[in-house]
């Protein structure tokens, strides 16, 4: 249950996400989104073309947006044509944001964490082609979790990819500054981590590396890694 308590390191998961919530009011979830509203098309387009040489995109493929915030990556997949896309986001303000963006009024939008065995109702087994994130594995309380749900959410031979940042200590700052030694991925200096608990969580690891478009642009300031792991076919070894 959310409400257990936890090992004494930290807090358990109901506050944690108690305080993601409070923390993403509609003050700081305007400053997040100024950030977004400053990406231009060179961004996103650098986005698309780090994941495209690892992962095959198809029309009416089913693909979840995990962490949405309030549209990043969502605005660079829709600059794939027939992607039919699902945002999953906690937080309110975050995906009044999102709505209120003219170019993503087709995406499907979900309320909702992804990291307790609880939040696999949200979504049917297999429902899913493609699951991707954009800088939310460093904001995780279970990553382990979060990834047997993906597990679960997929289609037999989909495919989950993990966008994120190799952040250090020092890059908490502020009232954030208190979570490095809550979340396991906070300060993940490596890509090692990532598809090892891909891995126990039962997916099978294609790529691994920098993105080398995205790690190009002015606007990215920590150096980004991408990991693109695939849910087995039922009957394969």
């Amino acid at each position: 249950m959310l409400g257990e308590a936890n090992l004494s390191f930290r807090d358990t998961q109901l506050k944690s996400r108690e305080r993601y919530l409070a923390m993403n009011g509609i003050e700081e979830a305007a400053k997040y989104n100024a950030w977004i509203d400053a990406m231009v098309d060179a961004d996103h387009n650098a986005c698309l073309a780090d994941l495209r040489p690892h992962v095959d995109f198809s029309d009416k493929q089913l693909v979840l947006d995990a962490g949405s915030g309030s549209g990043a990556l969502c605005l660079a997949l829709i600059r794939i044509p027939g992607l039919q896309l699902t945002a999953l986001e906690p937080a309110s303000t975050m995906l009044d944001l999102l709505r209120a963006r003219p170019e993503l009024r087709g995406v499907e939008v979900v309320q909702g964490f992804c990291d307790h065995s609880d939040d696999a109702a949200l979504f049917k087994s297999g429902t899913f082609d493609l699951i991707a994130s954009r800088l939310l594995v460093n904001n995780l309380y279970d990553p382990l979790a979060a990834f047997r749900n993906w597990n679960y959410w997929l289609c037999p031979g989909g495919r989950v990819v993990v966008m994120d940042g190799l952040f250090d200590r020092g890059d908490w700052s502020g009232e954030w500054s208190g979570l490095v030694d809550q979340l396991p991925l906070s300060a993940c200096g490596t890509t090692a981590t990532v598809p090892y608990l891909l891995e126990q969580a039962g997916f099978q690891v294609e790529h691994v590396g920098l993105m080398e478009h995205t790690n190009a642009r002015p606007s990215t300031r920590t150096k980004r890694y991408l990991v693109v792991a695939s849910k087995p076919k039922r009957g394969a070894a």
